[in-house]
Formats: structure tokens, C-alpha cells, sequence
């Protein structure tokens, strides 16, 4: 099951805690081909501290769920495109 954070830091956290081995798409709040990374769940750069700002979800829309192939299947739904991979965390 795909979920979607925006404007939800809080529920966004629970999210990630609830789902250590799920994966997390990071996206526009209006998603488009040209912003899509995909993440592990325990990545550093989408989880803990916001490295800019204060907000994980007001700026940017987190997609997440337990499987690549869900998220894979959502991004080439909405934007026509399977989402790139994180240089970090390479799921």
C-alpha cells in the first residue's frame, strides 16, 4: 500500500519507525519526471534531522511504501517514469 506525506512531518516519522525495511520517493508536491529519488527507509538524507529547513513534507512530497515495485508502479502511473536511485543509501 502506497502512502503520501504532505504537510506531515509527524505521521511522515511514525511512517518510517512503523517501516524500517520500506523504502521512501521523494518527489515535488506535484510530482514530475525530473525530481524522483527513491530511498531506503532508514536513509539519513530523508529521516532524523531536515539537513534544510525544519519540514520533511511542506516542501517536498514523500511517497512511501514496503516495496521498490509499488513505488515503482505509482511513479510510472503518475509522471511516466520509474524514479532514479539514491547515490547514499542504493536501494
Amino acid at each position: 500500500m502506497v502512502k503520501h506525506f504532505v504537510d506531515d512531518d509527524t505521521e511522515y516519522l511514525i511512517w518510517l519507525t512503523g517501516h524500517p525495511t520500506g523504502y521512501v520517493l521523494n518527489c515535488e508536491r506535484d510530482p514530475k519526471p525530473n525530481y524522483l529519488v527513491l530511498h531506503l527507509a532508514n536513509c539519513t538524507t530523508i529521516s532524523g534531522t531536515p539537513s534544510h529547513g525544519v519540514y520533511w513534507t511542506r516542501d517536498l512530497r514523500k511517497v512511501c511504501a514496503d516495496s521498490v515495485v509499488e513505488l515503482d508502479r505509482w511513479a510510472r502511473d503518475t509522471v511516466g517514469t520509474v524514479p532514479s536511485r539514491c547515490g547514499m543509501c542504493h536501494p
